[in-house]
């Protein structure tokens, strides 16, 4: 009832779930000799519970606090924020929701009800956190990011599309080492857990990082992190012209421009230190 202030219980569910293998007549009387001796020994129970006949609520003026309604309210705080394109109230809100979530939902319980709130609330927990390193990317807070990206791994270690991300992030972070750590924790686990290899994901972002300290980097490509800037390729040969333009005396004005998180920091990024190794007069 406390997960769900808003709705009602009717009694015969609630009989039901507490003595599913009692008949029905003896569950709904377990639960009225229970009523009555929660009212016996502890009065004040009329100020959060509200019963008639039929069915038990939450009191909504009740002065209780759930931690899963917070994270819940705190999600929606994000989400709010987000559409506004208030990302910094987005990052604040998202920061104190995965705070609050310290563990999974009564995980010493095993009734039917409780696993689809549980396995819910472990994919809001594991969704706000990838939305949370998302937004200390675009800010450049690559620590910050891989901090959240350490967690979502610690939730599944066997999930290779965040290792895939740790791995991106500790590059973007000039960190190839932790980088290839990750990868040989990842081949670890997948070969005591499952006696199988990584993945085609996992190891194409292996081998490049290989390559990347085998090779120098080319002369016309980005500075480079470990990934490419996939789809950026007429926007990133504009911006080449433009600084040889300017490095030969024209003027001219360049503008990075588009929607919240498609990678216009990265490439504006890229271009900065790709110019700052090329001469200029």
């Amino acid at each position: 009832m406390a997960l769900h202030r808003a709705a009602y219980q009717p009694r015969q569910r609630l009989a039901y779930l507490f003595w599913p293998n009692a008949t029905e007549a003896q569950a709904r009387n377990n639960l009225r000799q229970t009523l009555y001796q929660m009212r016996r020994v502890w009065p004040a129970v009329d100020q959060f519970l509200a019963m008639d006949a039929h069915a038990l609520g939450w009191q909504a003026e009740a002065l209780v606090d759930v931690d899963v309604s917070a994270f819940e309210s705190a999600v929606a705080r994000a989400d709010a924020a987000e559409r506004n394109v208030d990302l910094e109230a987005a990052q604040f809100a998202l920061t104190q929701a995965v705070d609050l979530y310290r563990g999974e939902l009564l995980p010493g319980s095993y009734d039917e009800w409780i696993e689809p709130e549980r396995d819910r609330l472990r994919q809001a927990h594991r969704a706000a956190l990838v939305r949370l390193l998302r937004l200390h990317e675009a800010r450049r807070d690559y620590l910050g990011a891989i901090q959240r990206a350490e967690q979502v791994c610690r939730l599944d270690p066997l999930d290779e599309g965040a290792t895939v991300s740790l791995m991106r992030l500790h590059a973007l972070n000039g960190d190839r080492a932790s980088a290839l750590r990750v990868y040989r924790e990842c081949e670890a686990v997948l070969h005591q857990e499952l006696t199988v290899a990584p993945g085609v994901a996992v190891r194409e972002a292996y081998e490049r990082l290989l390559r990347l300290e085998a090779a120098p980097a080319k002369p016309d490509a980005p500075w480079s992190t470990t990934w490419p800037l996939i789809g950026r390729v007429d926007e990133w040969g504009q911006l080449q012209t433009a600084w040889r333009r300017a490095a030969s005396g024209q003027a001219g004005f360049a503008l990075v421009t588009g929607e919240a998180g498609i990678g216009k920091s990265r490439l504006a990024e890229e271009l900065l230190a790709w110019a700052w190794r090329r001469p200029t007069r």
